[in-house]
């Protein structure tokens, strides 16, 4: 059922657009790269624009085979754009953040009125999760996009306006919907593999024979020729990937990537029943601390587009419980269902007709969060931080502005204070890019590359004991990542100049909530220290093992230095 309409329905698409761009473009263009995927990510799709290659990624001169291809040719339209850089990198990401928050309105508008809409898309945008993958230059937001296109059509064609199922059976190539599906279909494989399509798949099984249990006009969804557009748009790229690799991006990518991941857990990671129920905290931050009380609203009004929300939220979950390999933000393609259902529970309205227990327990949480905001702020204030790392201190205050923004946009729905959510959306933005900067200035990939300028043609590069992919991305060279001394070793005696970078020593960081950092040494092979000359020390965060590091750099230069011998001999 629709409500009434509201006058801020022309001005909220607007207000929307403002608020992601005031939320994550600060700091997207100064974050490093991070973890290990956004590098891997945004060097093969220099090393493919770079060999003018459209159809096999490549990483440090070797194939790569984790993820179909639609995200390197959004990167690369987003290095067209503004150059080749985080910011190129990260552009589509963006831009699918963007994408998806006006989706999520529109459909909240449309299925349920204007002011449940706007609620769904702003809370979207205000989420942890989202925070996070809004601005990754990897294939999330790009799936998550297309699988939200999906779910969106499905419902357009087997639910009517007025909110009952569809019995109509038209030619469905003639609504747009049908055309929407089946190409996001096609185009969410392209982004992440098979399970753009197992999402909406599962969700229409849920939907049928679980939460609805009604009939559904199935030829509405015209699946022998939309299973054919679907097809075609995968086999473009598809054929051509198989036909050059000889079958290993299959092999491959959906073997080990797909299918051994889901029965072997990756990393030697542990596998936990109850992993995704928990992360949701985290999240869906904050706003899974309304879920509750929203879902009361919804269930109490429960008919066939609620229905359907709730299958799509519930399809991933699904999935991946019984997935070996478990990360928080596989569940992101259900995440718009969510939101889209708490927009309907948290009418601007619906505050008022809530018991006082319900009022005193909200006002609880939120205290208790903030005051867990002070306290650790303390904590950060007074820790000795290693001096190489000190700028970590500034990202770590970056980072609890974000989470004070998260309070007070929540806060400000809670009492409806327009100016509470204003400063709660500047502490976003602005945590967000302190954090970005302090981050980048103890980026060990970073720092090194900086310094590897006017070294010789055909100097050789090698990491022991670090094998970051950041460092390929910012020094744009290839790396041969070493594993034992003895392979440095044997790389020394060929001839010519080699750069080599070792880790000599790590720390846990968490360890200097108790007081004792405790650093590992690696010492470096005497073999080096012999033959070369180091040229750099520094202290830094390494985020892709979250570890604080000594890092050591050598130059071996072409040959050693000619010993000088007196006339007499």
């Amino acid at each position: 059922m629709i409500s009434s309409p509201w006058k801020g329905d022309r001005f909220a698409p607007w207000l929307l657009v403002l608020l992601v761009v005031a939320i994550y473009l600060p700091g997207t263009a100064q974050l490093p790269l991070l973890d290990r995927d956004e590098p891997r990510f945004a060097t093969a799709t220099r090393e493919m624009k770079d060999a003018q290659n459209w159809i096999v990624p490549t990483f440090n001169g070797s194939d790569r085979f984790d993820k179909p291809v639609l995200v390197y040719w959004l990167m690369r339209g987003g290095y067209a754009t503004v150059g080749v850089g985080e910011f190129g990198a990260r552009l589509p990401a963006l831009v699918c953040m963007m994408g998806l928050v006006l989706l999520v309105w529109w459909t909240g508008k449309r299925w349920f009125g204007g002011r449940e809409g706007f609620f769904a898309g702003f809370m979207l945008a205000t989420s942890l999760q989202f925070f996070i993958h809004g601005r990754l230059a990897v294939a999330d937001l790009p799936m998550v996009l297309c699988v939200a296109v999906t779910c969106v059509a499905l419902g357009e064609l087997l639910v009517t306006p007025n909110g009952t199922m569809a019995a109509s059976a038209r030619p469905p190539w003639t609504h747009v919907a049908w055309w929407s599906l089946w190409l996001a279909l096609g185009l969410g494989f392209l982004a992440k593999g098979p399970i753009a399509l197992a999402v909406p798949a599962l969700a229409l099984v849920l939907w049928r024979w679980i939460f609805l249990r009604k009939p559904m006009a199935w030829a509405r969804l015209g699946i022998i020729r939309g299973l054919c557009l679907a097809t075609g748009i995968i086999a473009i790229w598809g054929i051509p990937a198989l036909w050059v690799t000889h079958g290993a991006f299959w092999k491959i990518g959906m073997g080990e990537h797909v299918i051994r991941r889901g029965f072997e857990p990756f990393n030697g990671r542990s596998y936990y029943g109850l992993f995704y129920l928990g992360t949701a905290f985290l999240s869906l931050f904050p706003w899974i601390i309304f879920a509750g009380v929203a879902g009361l609203a919804v269930r109490r009004e429960w008919e066939a587009r609620r229905a359907w929300l709730a299958s799509w939220l519930l399809a991933p979950y699904l999935i991946f419980s019984v997935y070996a390999t478990q990360l928080s933000h596989y569940v992101l393609p259900g995440f718009p269902a969510f939101f889209l259902l708490l927009g309907t529970g948290l009418r601007p309205t619906g505050w008022t007709a809530l018991g006082r227990w319900q009022k005193w327990v909200g006002v609880g949480v939120l205290s208790l969060f903030g005051l867990g905001v002070i306290v650790f702020a303390a904590l950060v204030a007074r820790a000795e931080l290693p001096a190489g790392v000190e700028p970590l201190r500034q990202s770590v205050f970056g980072l609890l502005a974000v989470y004070g923004g998260f309070l007070l946009v929540a806060t400000a729905w809670w009492g409806r204070w327009i100016g509470v959510g204003v400063l709660g959306v500047v502490l976003l933005g602005t945590g967000g890019y302190v954090t970005a900067t302090g981050l980048r200035a103890v980026n060990p990939a970073v720092t090194i590359s900086a310094s590897l300028h006017d070294l010789p043609s055909d100097t050789r590069y090698m990491g022991l004991g670090f094998s970051e992919p950041s460092l390929v991305f910012y020094s744009g060279v290839k790396w041969d990542f070493l594993s034992t001394p003895s392979a440095l070793t044997e790389a020394f005696v060929k001839p010519g100049p080699v750069l080599t970078v070792v880790m000599e020593s790590e720390c846990d960081p968490l360890g200097f909530f108790t007081g004792r950092l405790n650093w590992r040494d690696q010492p470096v092979p005497p073999g080096l220290t012999e033959t070369a000359q180091r040229i750099q020390t520094l202290e830094a965060f390494n985020p892709g093992r979250s570890r604080w590091q000594r890092i050591s750099v050598w130059l071996r230069p072409v040959s050693p230095e000619p010993q000088s011998v007196s006339p007499d001999r």
